[in-house]
């Protein structure tokens, strides 16, 4: 008899068998990898190794027998197959669903009875298909969810539970398509085509296997799916980060220009072909400290005409800015805007605007 040596450790299972008893327990579905009779099982979300290996270790199900197991959405799986065994009940055929709990794994043994074994095939060939299309649903509109609040919490952890939640609320978005300008998806188109590639690999997996452990699969057999959802937490939160890094520096600019004891009432910010020219509330050119740094700028500061203008506004703290000249492509006029939000004014037109503005 085949001897098997049983290693646990790391949060691993490590499990020694011979070439035979490996393909008899169907160990392939769910293994990372394999070497010369060696099978390693990774820990799988929410499911000991030892949970695992409980499962495995059953008994192997006959032909006309569908095994489906999962920890976190076992009542969802209930439901689907309550619906296929009525389905079929109205069709003549009886399907029945036993359940069993291995570790933290609820198992669902479905077998199809009577007829001949030609019907029984058919039958189950028809009964995966509706389950690989319901496992799909299940693993989008249920299990993704489980997936993204995992990836924030243990990626973000230094973040605050509110910045967490606005980063799992802005994936939700990012992954229906809603909040990715020029994608060409939007409404939920995206969330189909992941849904039609998710029904896929499992149509295909479930054509040659008769069990699936739903947690073992998405690990296992959608690694394309689980880096797809990565991307979108990293990218989200970046975007995340650097806007909240951008609105602290709009506070700490609003601040500074609250300290400021010379305010000036009104600033006129003209936009030319040539670059920009600041202007006081009576029309002319900004003098003082401010006209000076606007002439010579400090060397050596790295500092971009936007960067220069935005300075003098800031340190002439004005109570309006009115813009003259074209806002397109304008790095400056979208800070003056976000930091001095309503207190930006157009100008319809007037003498400062004597040359096109650059487009």
């Amino acid at each position: 008899m085949t001897r098997s040596e049983i290693t646990w450790g790391a949060g691993r299972v490590v499990l020694q068998v011979r070439s035979a008893v490996f393909r008899s327990l169907r160990f392939l579905a769910e293994c990372p990898r394999r070497c010369e009779g060696q099978a390693i099982f990774a820990v799988l979300p929410g499911i000991s190794p030892r949970s695992a290996l409980a499962y495995y270790l059953s008994e192997v199900p006959p032909l006309n027998f569908l095994s489906v197991a999962s920890s976190k959405t076992p009542d969802s799986i209930r439901h689907m197959l309550g619906r296929e065994i009525e389905a079929w009940a109205k069709k003549g055929v009886k399907v029945s669903v036993r359940e069993s709990l291995k570790g933290e794994l609820l198992v669902f043994h479905c077998e199809i009875q009577g007829s001949t074994d030609s019907v029984r095939q058919e039958v189950l060939r028809e009964i995966k298909d509706s389950v690989a299309n319901e496992l799909s649903h299940i693993i989008i509109d249920e299990y993704e969810a489980l997936l993204v609040n995992r990836l924030v919490d243990e990626n973000y952890a230094y973040l605050s539970s509110r910045d967490r939640g606005v980063i799992k609320r802005k994936v939700a978005a990012a992954l229906d398509g809603k909040s990715r300008q020029g994608s060409g998806f939007r409404d939920g188109a995206e969330r189909s085509r992941r849904k039609s590639r998710v029904w896929a690999r499992l149509a295909e997996y479930l054509e040659k296997e008769n069990e699936i452990v739903l947690e073992g699969f998405i690990t296992f057999r959608l690694k394309e799916y689980l880096e797809g959802l990565f991307d979108t937490v990293e990218e989200v939160a970046e975007d995340h980060l650097t806007e909240r890094e951008y609105r602290e520096f709009l506070r700490l600019l609003r601040h500074f220009m609250g300290s400021q004891r010379n305010k000036t009432v009104e600033v006129n910010v003209v936009r030319g072909q040539d670059g920009y020219t600041l202007y006081d509330d009576k029309m002319e050119p900004v003098e003082g400290e401010v006209g000076r740094f606007l002439a010579r700028p400090p060397q050596g500061m790295d500092l971009g005409v936007d960067d220069i203008i935005v300075s003098a506004v800031v340190t002439l703290a004005p109570e309006r800015v009115i813009w003259h000249g074209s806002k397109n492509d304008s790095p400056c006029y979208d800070l003056i805007h976000d930091l001095f939000e309503d207190n930006v004014v157009s100008c319809p037109g007037c003498p400062l605007e004597k040359t096109p503005a650059p487009t």
